[in-house]
């Protein structure tokens, strides 16, 4: 027992407290009891002491045995351990947790916890024991042995090649990828399937993502590619000399330090139990850390979230590979890193591809080519890949003449729904009115939709889904309005098209100008004849082929526009040449009950998806025509069945530009 007292940390003495109290308590009535009832009145006290001194200890052990676990249960070589630089104040999450168990089980319980974790049960949502997966001519088999996770490589002639442990895993939330350590040192090596978590299937990493199927994605270390956003204050710390990496993070996953800065201090600090009292008693700010949603104006707190939901780069990379990242929660991302947002560049073609170039050459960045910026950018700068709102929000009005910032619709430990951490009530109109409270008694005038649909949604027509990521549509978060000049200018679908499928450009022209006084254009014939997202989805790039078979597939577009007509033109899209968009298109075209069973590998060879369309097809053919009378807008003839020629035409004009989005 008296080893147990020793160890008992200063914070530990206030749960004697009560005991101590109670002590006090009695001893006015020990003069009057007798010798037997004064040895209980005085043991009673003492017993309560040493059950609260166990009970601490208990859970002090509990919470280093599971901080050494995270650091050393995985093998030597995957071993990660705590950071070193640029900073040693780091304690991890499991400090936090006994002084803020609610906040630490919010966190818990998000997605920002499982973005990076050890490859142990629990963690790997992958259907893994028995599974066997093709890798050119040989074949992966996948088994699980004493809670480890492994992959071996068979031949074709039936011979093992190798076998490697699964060391990682990153994502928990749409897509679980994993990763196999190198044997020198701690390189994290990709695994070359992914886990699609709501459709639990198995998918080829590369067909994850919307890249140029004639060009494979490379296979970059979870070291320097991942590190960044997947961790706390990871360091790659490459080592040149051995081709190795000798990679130190604070945490796996985003975990409290990474928004409220290393808690060294903040510990010592409050080790002392008088101290803790006195701050529960005033108003005082936690000392040594800071609190986003509560200490910064609306710029800094935004960059708290910037320094990951953002395209930046780092002048110095050579010292972000050595000592990790300089930004700490109060700082600003620009002391640091460059920030491209779309202010950074902004113009149209031709200007604008030249001006990005410098910009990026001048900042340092190692690819600034004109492509790479089409890939991750539309023509006017605002950002088309997901995982990046920060550099939409930097150029909103809200932002800049307001004081929007991420923490005004969501919330790390407040939220009401796990997908996107929305704080309550913040997926509604209510998240607007908090600065437009002036449209809420008038919002049929402003919207002219009635005010209980979805066009009188302020996020349907402000915040539409033009960017992409995770196999599907992600809305924009940079706040802008339906503009058809924008449409024509950059090729970026207007709100208005993308809920009203079956409708032209030239018919949202009309409208627009009719209600906001928005200049008539002057659009070709396609532009007043042939619906807008149609024309996208068979004349556009890769990125607007997906975002337009998303939305075929979307609740309120379908109600909208009908939700029929789109499945012929679903079907065909199955035949893309892009894999994510053959995806897309298929879960949208789920969205048909008839068709919901019907079964498509997006990523099987040619001849089986081949051979799935046709099924799919003929399903459709049996059962029609559901289109009556299509209008002519659609392309479909009398039977709902599309207009080769039309089709044809259009899809010979289509941007067939090499295209990556990667998130």
């Amino acid at each position: 027992m008296s080893n147990i007292l020793s160890t008992l940390d200063p914070a530990g003495l206030e749960l004697m407290l009560p005991a101590v109290l109670l002590l006090v308590a009695i001893i006015p009535f020990l003069g009057k009891s007798t010798r037997l009832q004064a040895i209980g009145l005085v043991a009673l006290p003492i017993a309560l002491t040493a059950a609260l001194g166990v009970f601490k200890y208990t859970i002090d052990t509990r919470n280093d045995n599971t901080r050494a676990a995270l650091l050393n249960a995985s093998p030597a070589q995957t071993r990660l351990e705590p950071l070193t630089a640029p900073d040693n104040n780091y304690t991890s999450s499991q400090t936090c947790r006994a002084c803020h168990p609610s906040e630490y089980s919010s966190w818990h319980n998000s997605y920002h916890r499982t973005m990076t974790q050890l490859a142990k049960p629990g963690a790997i949502l992958a259907k893994w024991h028995g599974s066997k997966l093709p890798l050119g001519k040989s074949q992966l088999l996948l088994e699980e042995k004493h809670g480890e996770f492994w992959v071996t490589t068979i031949d074709e002639d039936g011979t093992t090649q190798n076998r490697k442990r699964i060391s990682m895993t990153t994502g928990s939330h749409h897509l679980q990828v994993y990763w196999t350590a190198d044997t020198k040192g701690n390189t994290q090596h990709p695994f070359p399937y992914g886990w699609l978590i709501a459709d639990r299937k198995w998918a080829p990493v590369e067909d994850t993502f919307l890249h140029d199927p004639n060009r494979p994605i490379g296979g970059a270390s979870w070291n320097d590619s991942c590190i960044k956003c997947h961790s706390v204050a990871g360091r790659p710390a490459p080592d040149s000399r051995t081709r190795t990496y000798h990679t130190e993070t604070a945490e796996l996953g985003i975990a409290c330090e990474a928004c409220h800065g290393p808690a060294g201090e903040h510990i010592a600090h409050y080790q002392n139990p008088a101290k803790r009292y006195l701050a529960h008693m005033g108003n005082d700010t936690p000392h040594g850390i800071l609190n986003p949603s509560g200490e910064f104006d609306h710029r800094l707190s935004t960059q708290v979230c910037g320094q990951c939901h953002a395209y930046q780069y780092t002048p110095n990379k050579m010292d972000w590979l050595k000592n990790g990242p300089r930004f700490l929660p109060g700082n600003t991302l620009k002391a640091n890193t460059t920030v491209v947002h779309a202010s950074s560049f902004a113009g149209t073609q031709p200007a604008q591809g030249q001006n990005a170039k410098s910009f990026l050459s001048k900042h340092g960045h190692p690819h600034p080519g004109n492509e790479w910026l089409k890939d991750r950018f539309w023509p006017d700068g605002m950002v088309r890949v997901t995982g990046r709102e920060y550099n939409g929000l930097l150029d909103t009005p809200c932002h800049q003449r307001g004081k929007m910032s991420c923490l005004s619709c969501h919330s790390m430990h407040g939220y009401h729904d796990n997908n996107d951490q929305l704080a309550p009530r913040m997926d509604s109109n209510d998240a607007c009115f908090q600065c437009h409270g002036d449209l809420r008694n008038n919002l049929t005038e402003h919207t002219h939709h009635d005010v209980n649909s979805t066009g009188s949604r302020c996020y349907n027509c402000h915040m539409p889904h033009t960017t992409y990521g995770l196999l599907g549509a992600i809305r924009s978060h940079q706040i802008d309005s339906p503009n058809v000049t924008t449409q024509l200018n950059t090729g970026r679908p207007n709100a208005c098209n993308l809920c009203h499928l079956d409708r032209t450009l030239g018919w949202t022209s009309n409208h627009l100008a009719e209600w906001y006084g928005h200049p008539e254009m002057q659009l070709d014939n396609d532009e007043k004849s042939i619906s807008s997202t149609l024309k996208m989805l068979l004349q556009g790039d890769a990125g607007q082929r997906a975002i337009a078979a998303w939305h075929m597939g979307w609740k309120p577009a379908r109600s909208t526009s009908g939700s029929d007509w789109q499945t012929p033109w679903l079907i065909s899209t199955m035949d893309d040449p892009y894999a994510a968009v053959r995806h897309i298109a298929h879960k949208a075209l789920k969205a048909h009950p008839y068709l919901s069973d019907m079964p498509f590998d997006y990523t099987a060879p040619l001849a089986k998806r081949a051979g799935q369309i046709d099924a799919i097809r003929r399903r459709w053919a049996t059962a029609g025509p559901f289109v009556k009378a299509p209008p002519a807008e659609l392309l479909l003839d009398v039977r709902g069945h599309p207009l080769e020629d039309a089709a044809k035409r259009l899809t010979t004009q289509r941007d067939n530009r090499p295209m990556t989005l990667q998130e």
